[in-house]
């Protein structure tokens, strides 16, 4: 299954966006396993779950970004995604006024690979 933790930091004009990928950003995160045992992998390794949500086979985790201890991991701003392996934090910074258009935002997640995200409304 595949596996996509993230947070959302919202303002009245920018969605940020913040995914935990594998292969210095280029590939989404995949487990093995039943979903209550890969909650706990990631809680055991730094990823304060606040809630986790299914479709078909995609495994959407909602991290506190709180409790996140962000030095703990890469950022994609610290690695160079051409060559890099490291799993690091990706962060897409989106304007409201265009992620309201479905041309964008199906652009969007064409051109990034991630999968739709319908909760991001």
């Amino acid at each position: 299954m595949i596996l996509l933790p993230y947070f959302v930091d919202r303002t009245s004009e920018w969605t940020k966006l913040s995914v935990f990928l594998c292969s210095g950003g280029r590939q989404l995160w995949s487990a093995d396993g039943t979903e209550k045992a890969t909650i706990k992998m990631l809680k055991e390794n730094g990823f304060p779950v606040l809630s986790v949500s299914k479709e078909s086979d995609i495994l959407y985790a909602h991290i506190d970004q709180g409790k996140l201890k962000m030095s703990d991991f890469y950022q994609w701003t610290e690695i160079d995604p051409l060559s890099s392996e490291e799993d690091v934090w990706r962060t897409f910074i989106i304007p409201n006024s265009l992620w309201s258009c479905p041309v964008f935002k199906e652009s969007f997640f064409k051109t990034t690979g991630l999968p739709p995200m319908g909760f991001l409304q």
